[in-house]
């Protein structure tokens, strides 16, 4: 007999309940499709199943292969089918662990028109309440939903460090190759404790049925080889291969995607397409091979100068910054070019934190690119100098007087670009914008070049600096190292081409942000300069002199001309840091203060 009297109806209720959750454990993907209503295709379930029950998972997968899409339904079914089930969601920024619990609630809420068959039952075990009907919190710190068999889950929103000696049963590892060490290093002694270990009262352990293990799961597209990924991808793999059960890689490519079979049969309508891998090749070969062809990128030698890990340290999810709301200063850099290179002009903000000094907000970066050319050659000079004069006017802000809020403008003097002779020369007479207003020009006072000309420009204001590369590239990108070393330089998250920013507000609730076509390629040479900066290297010579360049095997296949501009955006606030630093005022002593104020004694 039992301490508690049940009827038999509500006994016939638990032994029901007891026996689809059996089944549910044993048949995972069979749970999702009649529970949830998701169905998955045939290289998904592959790895679902394959993951159910393994300690240590990683998921090397394709971009739109959809690894948040498989890792939400993944958790759903660990979470309702394991009691006092307890898992985080983790990633290097808060932003992207907050897209994937985002996922789960919209899966919840039958919110995904993709997912045709959602059903209801996931939402009806979630703990609810008067002041939280959906079951779903968004506190800023971490998201989480409970269900009544006592599962959790959490998403970690913000400084890691702050999760230190939790208990987790799942960790899982959203965008991991892109996360730094750290996060790891914290977060998976989450897992350590056994599953099975259980002492107190009258238990015989003994006797318990085994547990679900505790689970690390990483997912990913590929990332660099020193990368913390990488490493977990080479060693899970090799002991998968030799036969340990504990391990599983799943290594889904553009390929396997494109092709996706459903039940057996080739699926008509498919995640991705080529033509979305082959525009991606065209752009950035590199790039797409790694993204969609988890082709992982050989990185950090000792003299890569930018390691991705300090860009993706010190990368906020934001939109670009295409004009002045009137509170902020701007610095303008422009690396010119007619025929042979990118015509790039970057734009960052530059603000005064009341901790460090100054720093600076990477807002904006234009390709003047003429599409309808076949090579895709930057657009004639005077037509730059056209849109960068628009810039121009945009960045100082409306009502504001010319160029006060402009910081300066950073101009390539190099001959290849004709940055002295067309735009040095083009920026000296005043101008007119397209209401007819009439503008000042812009001179370089301390060039020597110039200097001659101060008299015959006396209305040119002294906003622009024209900087030699054979004399401040080295200067610029050692003032670049220095300043992304002291997390100085804010970049933006990596762009997904959704079109759409997702974050949460200030309380916390999730908030969409609809980018404009000028936006979103904004972001896409914001990202196409990262790949930029990690491709520069060091080159020593015999003489003991130092080059900064891309190296031989990626001279035809790189640019360096947004890295370039972001140097010389490093190389300002560099100066602008130490300007600073030798303008505080000294502080004032008094010698008399450390003498009695008191007249001395005389003695006879």
């Amino acid at each position: 007999m039992s301490k508690e009297n049940i009827s038999q109806r509500k006994l016939d209720g638990y032994i029901k309940l007891a026996e689809i959750i059996q089944w549910g454990r044993k048949n995972p993907i069979g749970f999702v499709e009649r529970f949830f209503g998701i169905e998955l295709l045939d290289y998904q379930k592959y790895a679902f199943t394959e993951s159910w029950s393994k300690p240590f998972v990683l998921w090397c997968m394709s971009r739109n292969a959809g690894k948040s899409t498989l890792g939400s339904p993944f958790i759903m079914a660990k979470s309702l089918l394991i009691p006092n089930f307890q898992a985080y969601i983790l990633a290097g920024v808060g932003s992207q662990s907050q897209e994937m619990f985002m996922k789960i609630e919209k899966i919840a809420k039958r919110e995904i028109a993709s997912f045709t068959g959602l059903t209801d039952v996931f939402a009806n075990e979630l703990v609810k309440s008067a002041s939280n009907t959906t079951g779903f919190t968004h506190n800023p710190a971490s998201f989480q939903y409970k269900l009544y068999n006592g599962s959790i889950v959490n998403s970690l929103n913000g400084n890691y460090d702050n999760l230190r000696s939790k208990r987790s049963n799942c960790n899982f590892y959203d965008e991991s190759g892109f996360a730094p060490d750290q996060l790891f290093e914290a977060t998976e002694p989450f897992t350590t404790q056994n599953s099975d270990f259980k002492l107190g009262g009258d238990v015989d352990v003994t006797l318990s049925t085994k547990q679900m293990p505790n689970q690390l799961i990483y997912a990913s597209s590929a990332s660099a080889t020193d990368t913390y990924f990488f490493k977990k991808y080479s060693d899970f793999a090799k002991k998968m291969f030799l036969g340990d059960k504990r391990y599983f890689v799943a290594d889904i490519n553009s390929d396997v995607v494109i092709n996706a079979t459903f039940n057996g049969k080739l699926y008509p309508v498919s995640l991705l397409t080529q033509d979305k891998v082959d525009a991606a090749m065209r752009n950035d070969k590199e790039k797409a091979m790694r993204e969609y062809g988890n082709i992982f990128v050989t990185e950090g030698a000792d003299n890569q100068i930018i390691k991705r890990a300090m860009i993706i340290r010190n990368s906020e999810l934001r939109p670009p910054t295409l004009a002045n709301d009137g509170t902020k200063k701007f610095i303008m850099a422009v690396d010119p070019a007619r025929s042979n290179d990118n015509s790039i002009c970057t734009i960052g903000e530059i603000y005064e934190d009341e901790n460090v000094g100054y720093k600076l907000i990477l807002s904006n970066s234009v390709s003047w690119t003429d599409l309808e050319k076949k090579n895709k050659t930057p657009i004639k000079t005077p037509d730059q100098i056209k849109d960068f004069k628009r810039m121009l006017l945009n960045y100082n802000g409306n009502q504001a007087a010319d160029y006060e809020n402009i910081e300066m403008v950073l101009i390539d003097s190099g001959a290849g670009g004709a940055g002295m002779s067309s735009w040095g020369d083009g920026l000296l007479e005043d101008w007119k914008d397209d209401k007819g207003v009439t503008h000042k020009g812009l001179i370089d006072k301390k060039n020597e070049e110039y200097k001659s000309y101060i008299g015959k420009y006396p209305n040119a204001s002294d906003k622009v600096r024209l900087l030699s590369p054979k004399k401040y590239k080295n200067e610029m990108f050692e003032a670049l190292i220095e300043m992304l070393e002291l997390d100085l330089i804010s970049f933006t998250e990596s762009y997904d081409h959704k079109g759409v920013i997702v974050s949460t507000d200030e309380n916390g609730e999730p908030a969409k942000y609809k980018l404009t076509q000028e936006e979103e390629m904004s972001l896409i040479n914001l990202d196409l300069a990262k790949e930029e900066l990690v491709s520069i290297y060091s080159f020593k010579s015999t003489n003991g002199s130092v080059r900064y360049d891309l190296p031989p095997d990626k001279q035809s296949k790189v640019h360096d001309d947004r890295a370039y501009t972001i140097a010389m955006l490093a190389w300002y606030l560099q100066q602008l840091r130490r300007k600073n630093i030798t303008n505080k005022n000294n502080i004032q002593i008094n010698p008399s203060q450390f003498f009695l104020s008191q007249k001395p004694k005389q003695y006879r």
